[in-house]
């Protein structure tokens, strides 16, 4: 599919490639649908997109004993002289 950018938005459009560093302003017109498709914004009033990028679910921190042991030596004798934190 092929589409034209209107001669009076034209100026806008050139003036974003310039900002977005974009070959075309065609390009930064594509950038930016493909934005709001991201973020499940839809120009249709009976489709919604799904985001691409889900967020990302906070993690629970490691217990001690799910942490693997670190077998380097220089690592070993500092545990052993005292020193747990560097």
């Amino acid at each position: 599919m092929r589409a034209s950018i209107k001669s009076h938005l034209q100026p806008y459009f050139r003036a974003l490639q310039g900002q977005m560093e974009c070959d075309s302003p065609t390009e930064a017109l594509n950038y930016l649908l493909m934005d709001l498709k991201r973020q499940g914004y839809s120009f249709l009033d009976d489709y919604q997109y799904k985001p691409v990028i889900a967020p990302q679910q906070p993690r629970e921190p490691l217990s001690q004993d799910d942490i693997p042991q670190n077998e380097d030596p220089f690592i070993r004798r500092l545990l052993e002289i005292g020193i747990e934190e560097f």
